[in-house]
Formats: structure tokens, sequence, C-alpha cells
């Protein structure tokens, strides 16, 4: 099976050809024969039709027809989780830190008040503080090499196209011995089963997937923890 008309053409294992079409919750995708990682299948979305969703669509119009909570109470929500990721992680103060796919800024805002200096990386035009904000992705960012104490990806790995690319890119502008911290869904079990959704989620890893592709890119995982049933946080750091 080919995917020349998949968003994802590639799995992470670099399979291009040996997949299984199948309906998981009620939503189509694409199993890697090889490695038996999970993706969406996303038929006719060029690159730039996905990016260019999360740029006009995903923060208003998409998120106004799910009928989420107003920007302000979803702010002061995201404050508040923050707060407890921020107290989990312990990060020294005056750390240099990125957030990817900062959304309304609500961590790179705590973050600052912790005397870290973090900024956001948003490929959204209208959310978030622009001050603080690099608005693109990892793929059109010019983000320096050995330069970030950390980098912290809340909910963001399972939206990129190109994951490989994503944790090389990260990899480089870590320093040495620098954290990522990744969370995801823990789609396999009962409170995740409401994870598997169209369009937002591109990849369904498992724990012990996403834990052997961290490991070929030298990420040594210190720990895993689950704050909430149908989470996922992988702690790492750069070797």
């Amino acid at each position: 099976m080919m995917l020349e008309n998949n968003l994802i053409q590639k799995c992470t294992c670099g399979n291009t050809t040996l997949f299984t079409e199948l309906v998981i919750n009620g939503l189509d995708v694409i199993k890697c024969n090889e490695c038996q990682v999970i993706h969406q299948k996303l038929e006719g979305w060029a690159k730039e039709d996905y990016y260019n969703f999360y740029k006009t669509d995903y923060h208003t119009k998409y998120q106004e027809e799910k009928k989420v909570v107003t920007y302000q109470d979803r702010y002061d929500h995201d404050c508040v989780v923050a707060n407890k990721r921020l107290a989990s992680y312990k990060f020294t103060p005056m750390a240099v830190g990125l957030d990817i796919g900062s959304s309304n800024s609500a961590f790179v805002h705590r973050a600052l008040t912790r005397n870290l200096k973090c900024i956001g990386l948003e490929p959204g035009e209208n959310i978030g503080d622009d001050s603080l904000t690099i608005r693109g992705t990892l793929e059109t960012a010019d983000l320096e090499s050995n330069h970030f104490d950390f980098v912290t990806m809340h909910d963001s790995i399972e939206h990129m196209i190109d994951v490989n690319f994503a944790l090389d890119k990260i990899y480089k502008i870590l320093k040495f011995n620098g954290q990522l911290i990744l969370d995801l869904p823990d789609y396999f079990i009962p409170e995740g089963a409401h994870h598997w959704k169209r369009i937002e989620h591109l990849w369904f890893f498992s724990q012990d997937q996403l834990l052997e592709i961290l490991k070929s890119y030298r990420f040594k995982l210190m720990k895993v923890t689950t704050p909430i049933p149908g989470k996922l946080v992988f702690f790492t750091r750069k070797i």
C-alpha cells in the first residue's frame, strides 16, 4: 500500500509501502506493518493545507464549532494547568526554554513568573502573546543550536506531520543535558479513547513506541508519569 495521497507518506520507522488500513474508535487510520505505529488517514491533504488549518481556523472557527469555552476561560484554565506542570518540572531559575505549540501563551506567562526565560513557538496567527511567540513551526523557525535548557511539548507531538524532523531539530537546539518534556494522550486505555480525533491527532503512539523513537534520537528517558488518566508525560534529557 502506497501513501502518495495521504498527508503522512512515511512512518517514523521509514516504511513507505507496507501498511494496513483500519478503523479504530470510528476513525480511519493506517497501521505500519513494520513497527505497528498507527497514524491517521487524511487523503487529499497537503502540508500547506494542514499548516493553514492551524494558522487560521483551529483556534477560532474549528474550536467554535466544537463549542469550547471562551478564550479567557480557556486561558485561565491553562494557567492553572501550567502552574501544576511547572511545579512538577522543577526547572532551575533563569533556565532558557521553548514551549512548542504554545497556543494562548499561558505556559510561557506562568514560566516567566518563576524566573524562567521562556518563549513560545506557535503556528496560529490569532492566538497568544506576540511579544513572546515565534510564529511558525519547527520546520520554518530559525532556532539557535545548543541554546535551550529545556523544551516542552504539551499535546503537540501528535499533531506534527514529520515527527522525525521535529525530534532531530529539538535535539540540535537543546544544550547538552537539556530537558525535553512532552506529554500526549494515552490512546490505548479507556480514558484515552476520546483522543482519537479526526484532523487534530495525526499519530497514535503507544508508550513503548514513543520511547523507542525518543531513544533513536539519543534522548535519555528519566521517567514517565500519568498525572491524569488518559495522559502520558515523558521526561527526557539530551545525552
